[in-house]
């Protein structure tokens, strides 16, 4: 006998107690959804009456949410249960207000330089919207978004006992360290930016970036000031490598990306000049949908359908603030952040000219956000001064050194912390 999906994905016990109701009330939604009630079904799952409706009803094939007509002509759009799939809802669907979803892209493609924006709500996919001649296939550029991936990474290191905690000493894997300044230099130090190495973007025109990391000069007292540092970020290259054995990018794929359900075949990793070291401090290329599942990852704790990638624990340390705005690897807009109150906080991996992933867990809200990128995947994904991921000539910020000099003022940003209102509304 064929079972909706909504009893499919029951209980044992329950999914036996729907095939019950539905065997002897096939054509009549009312009595069904009565008996399921009765049944405490409907309570067990709560969702369940709704699907019920729509799914078992034997009426259209409407396979969206449920709507009830009213005896006033009137209608209720019923919300859809969350979801891994990242299939595409309506806002009503998921009780929102379309004119609230249009009014946050509208406001972030007010930026000229924008590529994709890509809203998800309770795992739908509910507002998207890209640049002329791009769409869900086109590959953007994460420059720093890719600190919050491996500090995933270094997490799962952690999950899986190649390191001990966030309070061992970095200098067990970075023996280079032994007997020097750097010594007591902690794991957790550098998730938090507060290694004490000052802040510096020289490091993407080094050519061995893992050595110049390692090699890179204290100038602060480890734990205590926050410097947001790139040297900083790369030393996850070596970190990983000697404790897992795996280098970054395998081991970043068979601990996260995989078991979110992203295809790696579709994923751009870059190396630094020498062509072997990967880069963790920037440089994962990536379609929206994909960024957004890492999102959706961290929005539920560390949880993917089921599955726990990532302790909770991790998860929510790296979400909020060790120092001021900034947690492990994510930043976190509140108050302090920008200076002045704010509705609503939000943690966000961000990246130059403007790639970002906003996670809002309490409302189990994702945005990614992603700007004009110039690269062609058989270009391959080894940095050089004629190879590199170029955002900035849509933001005409290019160096002169990329030999893409800009030609007038930069691009404006659209203004975030008008965002946030704009956010905030949909939980209204």
């Amino acid at each position: 006998m064929y079972l909706p999906a909504p009893c499919r994905a029951l209980h044992v016990h329950v999914l036996s107690r729907c095939s019950e109701v539905i065997r002897d009330h096939p054509k009549n939604p009312s009595t069904l959804l009565a008996l399921v009630q009765h049944a405490g079904i409907g309570r067990a799952l709560g969702v369940l009456s709704i699907a019920l409706l729509s799914a078992c009803g034997g009426g259209g094939g409407n396979s969206g949410a449920a709507t009830n007509n009213s005896g006033s002509g009137g209608s209720v759009t019923q919300a859809l249960p969350k979801t891994w799939s990242l299939e595409s809802a309506t806002p009503a669907q998921v009780e929102l207000n379309q004119t609230d979803v249009t009014a946050v892209l509208d406001h972030i493609f007010s930026d000229q330089a924008i590529q994709s924006a890509t809203l998800v709500k309770d795992g739908y996919i509910v507002g998207q919207r890209f640049a002329t001649g791009r769409d869900e296939t086109t590959l953007g550029t994460s420059w720093s978004v890719a600190k919050s991936f491996y500090s995933a990474a270094i997490g799962a290191a952690i999950d899986e006992g190649w390191i001990n905690g966030v309070d061992q000493r970095a200098s067990d894997f970075l023996v280079e360290w032994l007997g020097t300044e750097k010594e007591e230099i902690t794991i957790g130090d550098l998730l938090e930016m507060r290694g004490g190495f000052e802040p510096d973007s020289s490091i993407f025109f080094e050519n061995d970036q893992t050595a110049f990391a390692l090699s890179f000069p204290l100038n602060g007292t480890p734990g205590s000031t926050f410097w947001y540092s790139n040297p900083s970020s790369q030393l996850f290259e070596p970190l990983l490598l000697r404790a897992t054995g795996l280098n970054a990018h395998s081991y970043l794929m068979q601990s996260i990306l995989e078991p979110i359900g992203i295809d790696t075949t579709r994923v751009g990793m870059w190396l630094d000049p020498t062509g072997t070291n990967p880069l963790t401090y920037m440089g994962l290329d990536m379609i929206p949908s994909d960024l957004a599942r890492f999102g959706l990852l961290f929005a539920r704790g560390g949880e993917w359908d089921g599955t726990q990638v990532l302790s909770s624990d991790y998860v929510l340390a790296s979400l909020n603030p060790r120092s001021a705005f900034y947690g492990y690897q994510w930043w976190v807009l509140n108050d302090v952040y920008f200076g002045q109150s704010t509705p609503i906080t939000l943690s966000a991996a961000l990246g130059l000219d403007g790639q970002k992933i906003y996670v809002w867990s309490e409302e189990d809200i994702v945005l990614v956000v992603q700007t004009l990128y110039e690269h062609a995947a058989n270009q391959g994904y080894t940095l050089s001064s004629i190879n590199w991921p170029n955002t900035c000539r849509a933001r005409n910020t290019c160096p002169a050194s990329t030999g893409e000099e800009s030609d007038g003022g930069e691009v404006p940003p659209y203004n975030e912390y008008e965002l946030m209102s704009l956010l905030a509304k949909l939980s209204e």
